[in-house]
């Protein structure tokens, strides 16, 4: 790696240490800062009952092919493990297989009309190819004016709940064609088309990957490293300096991959117009409860709901995905609510919580007993999903903030929900302008 001052990227998650990373190999010195004690950002890890686990669930698609592009390169694509998994639906009080397209079209809430209607709403949204068409519109009106209000309330409610929580009408219907369009293209996939995949050992074997071709390529990565300013570079000929851990460190250029509140807090003093237009992007955030179970609970990786009763949006056992032996012969349990920064369920407590989301299991499953439990925990993310609103997808953060100072987060990925092969595919496709705003 050429020598001189480094790029320092703030924020440690997977779109500072993939793009630490990009620029690595291209012999640009670079600095990475995260205040965590640790890396990986939603991706992150902790341990539980002894057992290691991630913090948020997360899986692979046969078609995320950036991110497997991104494994390959690190010599960890052989750790991918796919498995063929079950999706299901709580309805009326009963659990029933909803894996395939065949059970869709026997869900009994649904009769011949409606699953006509399903097949045509699918068929509309991948048979177009431009998602602006679909951004001026809030994603109900748009599913229930192609679909009717039996198909709305009985199918897509309860997967918008699953993705987005009770505030799901904050998006616009370019969020349901971005689903389905993902999904049109995982069933082209051969052999692969009914499976999903995780990382044997956790995603935080991603991280580690990372840190250490970084590390490789001459590069630093800081953790538990606090940035408190940024300062500097007003005019074309200065450069920034970082305020962290007490000290001034100077740099090539800065870029920043953390959400937009935080990067326009940082900006705010020199930037105000900037930080003005950063500030006003919304998240939505979850509150996850994981659980450590001594039995097996359900059959299916993912088990949306119909019931409105249930406190959390889905449950969703990464066991059945993973195996149990990736978490010594125990199932895990994920039991997420999304919720926006103004929703109550910020601030109960982890007590509280767990109190209703195993009343709310014994709902589903009606033998389960306290004894089952064997650890749990309360995992909160308050910047998850951001909201664009409707009509709003065309106004994203811009790449160069001003010379020298870029940002690059999932503040800028529309329409497409945000997972990790988003992420390396925006970082990838952004590379040639950040490398211009940096001069």
């Amino acid at each position: 790696m050429s020598g001189g001052l480094p790029i320092r990227i703030i924020g440690g998650g997977m779109t500072g240490l993939t793009l630490g990373y990009r620029l690595a190999q291209q012999g640009i010195p670079v600095a990475v800062h995260e205040r965590d004690p640790y890396l990986g950002g939603l991706a992150s890890e902790s341990s539980l009952g002894g057992v290691v686990l991630e913090r948020f669930y997360h899986c692979v698609l046969p078609t995320d092919t950036a991110l497997l592009a991104l494994l390959r390169e690190l010599g960890i694509d052989g750790d991918v493990k796919w498995n063929r998994t079950r999706t299901g639906f709580f309805h009326d009080g009963r659990m029933i297989e909803m894996t395939s397209t065949a059970d869709f079209l026997k869900f009994p809430a649904l009769n011949v009309a409606d699953r006509m209607r399903l097949a045509w709403t699918i068929g509309y949204c991948g048979l177009r190819k431009n998602w602006k068409r679909f951004d001026r519109e809030p994603v109900s009106r748009f599913l229930r004016r192609h679909g009717g209000e039996r198909l709305f309330t009985s199918i897509w409610e309860p997967l918008l709940l699953a993705k987005l929580g009770q505030d799901y009408d904050r998006f616009a219907a370019s969020f349901i064609w971005a689903t389905i369009t993902r999904m049109l293209s995982a069933r082209k996939q051969r052999d692969r088309s009914e499976k999903l995949g995780s990382i044997k050992g956790r995603y935080g074997k991603v991280f580690v990957a990372l840190r250490s071709a970084i590390l490789s390529a001459g590069g630093e990565v800081h953790t538990s490293s606090v940035v408190s300013a940024i300062t500097g570079g007003t005019d074309a000929r200065a450069r920034w300096t970082v305020h962290a851990d007490g000290k001034a460190l100077e740099t090539r250029g800065v870029v920043l991959c953390t959400p937009a509140p935080v990067a326009a807090d940082l900006v705010g003093p020199i930037l105000p117009d900037v930080a003005a237009l950063l500030r006003p992007i919304e998240y939505l955030g979850v509150v996850c409860e994981v659980l450590l179970l001594n039995r097996a609970l359900t059959p299916y990786y993912v088990l949306n709901l119909t019931d409105r009763r249930l406190p959390f949006t889905g449950i969703i056992d990464v066991s059945n995905l993973a195996g149990r032996d990736e978490f010594r012969d125990h199932t895990v349990i994920y039991l997420p609510r999304y919720a926006v920064s103004t929703s109550a369920v910020w601030e109960m407590s982890d007590e509280a919580l767990h109190k209703d989301n195993v009343a709310g299991l014994k709902l589903v499953v009606p033998d389960l007993s306290e004894e089952d439990i064997a650890a749990w925990g309360v995992y909160r993310a308050k910047y998850v999903q951001p909201i664009h609103g409707v009509g709003k997808g065309g106004a994203l953060p811009p790449v160069q903030l001003a010379p020298g100072l870029a940002y690059l987060s999932t503040a800028q990925i529309h329409p497409w929900p945000v997972f990790n092969d988003a992420v390396v595919r925006h970082i990838d496709t952004s590379l040639n302008a950040i490398r211009v705003a940096l001069g």
